[in-house]
């Protein structure tokens, strides 16, 4: 695995694209093939039908400022990480980890795999999920 300015630029520009709400750009940011999937913070949050995947392109207010990412290539194959403020219709925000996983197609990188997750204590994980679970 070597550095890749590229995937970085990559990552750069979906968060841009995301954050302006530019929908034209989704295609060229991501994939179409059906194997795209987004892991989103909340229990259950898979997604991999394209119109969900679209969905925060479509959103006003939903903003990914990034923070301080690094991107890196071997081949065909890239990944990014950074740590970017996710924020929400609302107003409100939370700073998220996000591994970015991509592909170099026909047209360039492009995302084929995203995973936010949010750094909580595995004390406080337990009790959550305890709770969730007792309200099954």
């Amino acid at each position: 695995m070597k550095r890749s300015k590229d995937v970085e630029q990559t990552y750069l520009r979906f968060c841009d694209r995301l954050s302006a709400k530019d929908v034209a750009s989704f295609n060229s940011l991501v994939s179409a093939d059906p194997s795209v999937m987004v892991v989103g913070t909340a229990p259950g949050e898979i997604v991999t039908e394209r119109p969900r995947l679209r969905f925060g392109f479509e959103t006003e207010g939903i903003i990914l400022k990034p923070n301080h990412p690094v991107g890196y290539e071997d081949n065909a194959m890239g990944w990014s990480f950074d740590e970017p403020l996710f924020s929400f219709p609302d107003g409100s925000a939370i700073r998220v980890r996000l591994s970015m996983f991509m592909r170099r197609e026909e047209e360039g990188w492009k995302m084929v795999h995203a995973h936010f997750s949010v750094g909580v204590p595995d004390e406080e994980v337990v009790a959550l999920q305890k709770k969730w679970t007792e309200k099954l």
